[in-house]
């Protein structure tokens, strides 16, 4: 495992106030673009590009309203949701702004790159007053020289910038299916332990100065022997609970910084699980978003049944997750935090 320099007076502080008191991340996002027009588009049955800035800023305003004061951190983007909803924040939870533009530009066939937003550098948003910026990337290891090279430069140059700002650097790394059976569930199921372990490990390098990394889980809950007569099981195993408890130790070994896991998008009752077992593992929490509210769009326009969705379904769903979320690990118990203090001979200041 690879470590860097602690972080600095300034990251250590943000991260705090982006965690509870026990240095747990319960972390909350609304900060899709793109995939929040296509659950638009699917619904209402129109095209995703019809969907209005309005619509997108009353959604991230009527969940910000209704999460934000029960998380520890809000994830937002600096277009929409932080202009709409910034007066919403309470002053204990921290923000986190969106630093790439939605989408990726598609490269070499099934490849797939990021791209920044532009004008939104690290000490724009920390004068925005950002606790963080978060970076989406897309990472395959049988990716070509040239977009790894892309993926690297540009987690590079972003972390360099957060170094400078004080801005904590969260990282998250996205997989994606690619080869032979790339549109078979099963097939990608198999490969993603490797996929997201390879993920950790690449960007844990103290290169990226990247500070906490968001994560999916090393493994495919609908796949799982143990998990087929739950509602999301798919019908067909292809590993047991003891090969995802094995991932997501390998997972934790590869990650030499603090790791929080992101729902890619899965009903709530698959993410309570995977977050259990990640928090078993040694992950620091989570950082999700639409396993708690993404039926909203069932119920727009009409505000008062949103708000009311989010009152009766989406706040009981963050308290389940903050129940599961009592065995995450402190970040500053994470072994690369405790080596990376042992190393520098110095103690980062605590509220103590």
């Amino acid at each position: 495992m690879q470590h860097s320099t602690p972080p600095s007076h300034g990251k250590y502080r943000r991260l705090q106030r982006l965690s509870d008191s026990d240095g747990r991340f319960s972390m909350l996002a609304v900060d899709q673009r793109g995939s929040l027009r296509r659950m638009f588009g699917r619904q209402h049955g129109i095209d995703p590009s019809e969907v209005s800035p309005a619509q997108l800023r009353q959604v991230k305003r009527i969940v910000t309203r209704a999460v934000a004061p029960m998380a520890s951190g809000l994830l937002t983007d600096p277009l929409y949701g932080y202009p709409a909803s910034a007066g919403l924040l309470p002053p204990c939870t921290g923000v986190l702004l969106s630093r790439e533009q939605t989408g990726y530009v598609a490269a070499e066939g099934q490849e797939r790159r990021s791209r920044l937003l532009a004008d939104w550098a690290p000490q724009r948003l920390l004068a925005s007053g950002a606790d963080a910026l978060k970076l989406l990337i897309y990472h395959h290891p049988d990716a070509s020289a040239e977009t790894h090279e892309h993926e690297q430069d540009l987690v590079a140059s972003v972390g360099a910038g957060c170094e400078d700002a004080g801005l904590p650097f969260i990282l998250e790394v996205v997989t994606y299916p690619m080869g032979e059976g790339a549109q078979e569930a099963a097939v990608q199921a198999r490969r993603r332990p490797e996929l997201v372990v390879d993920a950790a490990r690449t960007f844990s390098d103290p290169q990226y100065q990247v500070d906490v990394l968001k994560l999916e889980f090393p493994a495919d809950l609908k796949f799982v022997a143990d998990y087929q007569d739950a509602s999301f099981g798919a019908g067909e195993a292809v590993y047991d609970r003891r090969a995802v408890e094995g991932a997501c130790e390998r997972l934790d070994q590869a990650a030499a910084v603090p790791w929080v896991i992101l729902s890619s998008g899965v009903g709530i009752d698959e993410f309570v699980e995977t977050l259990r077992l990640a928090n078993e593992a040694g992950a620091s929490g989570f950082l999700c978003g639409r396993a708690v509210w993404k039926e909203i769009v069932e119920h727009a326009p009409d505000t008062d049944e949103m708000t009311r969705f989010m009152e009766e379904v989406g706040k009981p769903r963050v308290d389940r997750l903050l129940t599961a979320n009592e065995g995450a690990r402190a970040w500053t118990d994470h072994p690369g935090h405790r080596q990376q203090e042992t190393q520098s001979g110095t103690k980062v200041p605590t509220t103590e």
